[in-house]
């Protein structure tokens, strides 16, 4: 069994209009059948953020897919042995961004972002967050999605990112079992044309169309599907954000 990973990421208006880069990024690693997939969302007041956004995705989905204790069933991995392998892939990410931080003269909280990933096969598996974005499962015999929803601070507009002092604490680790049809990852910029009205479960006028057509074509045809989606103009009146979709499906 392997995995057919789609993925775009589109700069938000409001960041063209600033001059900012896009300052989302995605990655994910296919090992068999695993999968490990990170979406982060670079914090727009943090100056270097897309670095962040960049090395963490990377480092992490690289790190927890090479872990020798995941082996290739994670549904069968207990929680207490899951979590050290996710948190040292974030710790050393946080540290080697720490030491590329200060050859700059910079902060690690100058390339703060947020994460939310999956690591999967074809009949479930663990959801990994720290901050905003969604993560979601949309199961292959109807059941209700399973989905990570975003944790903010104390005001709607705050959050929480791997590079704060308290990651450890916002680490939520979710599972969920059944036959896959599709994993999702999504930055918050994604959330307002495609999730339901409640913001817990996937918006199906949005993903039906969406997946009906990403089943039957291949990656580089499904991205580019996603990018053009992405950077419709019509996007722009819904919100100004950065916005990333990371579709996976399973066979």
């Amino acid at each position: 069994m392997s995995w057919r990973v789609m993925a775009a990421s589109a700069t938000g208006r409001s960041h063209v209009d600033r001059g900012q880069p896009c300052q989302d990024a995605h990655a994910a690693v296919c090992s068999g059948a695993l999968l490990v997939a990170v979406v982060c969302d670079g914090a727009g007041s943090a100056s270097h953020s897309d670095i962040g956004a960049q090395h963490v995705s990377r480092s992490v989905a690289a790190a927890v897919a090479a872990a020798p204790a995941l082996g290739d069933a994670p549904l069968t991995v207990p929680v207490d042995v899951l979590r050290p392998i996710i948190e040292t892939a974030i710790d050393d990410a946080r540290g080697q961004l720490a030491l590329l931080a200060a050859g700059r003269g910079l902060r690690l909280s100058d390339h703060a972002c947020t994460l939310v990933g999956v690591v999967a096969d074809a009949r479930g598996g663990w959801f990994l967050h720290i901050g905003d974005g969604v993560a979601a499962c949309a199961f292959s015999d109807g059941t209700a999605d399973a989905v990570s929803l975003p944790a903010n601070g104390e005001y709607a507009n705050e959050t929480w990112f791997v590079t704060g002092a308290n990651w450890r604490q916002q680490l939520r680790l979710t599972r969920f079992e059944g036959a896959v049809q599709a994993l999702v990852l999504m930055s918050d910029g994604v959330q307002p044309f495609a999730m339901g009205r409640r913001g817990d479960t996937l918006f199906q006028p949005f993903f039906g169309p969406v997946l009906r057509y990403l089943s039957a074509v291949d990656e580089a045809h499904g991205s580019q599907a996603l990018q053009a989606t992405l950077s419709d103009p019509r996007t722009d009146g819904i919100t100004g954000d950065d916005k990333t979709l990371l579709i996976a499906l399973p066979g």
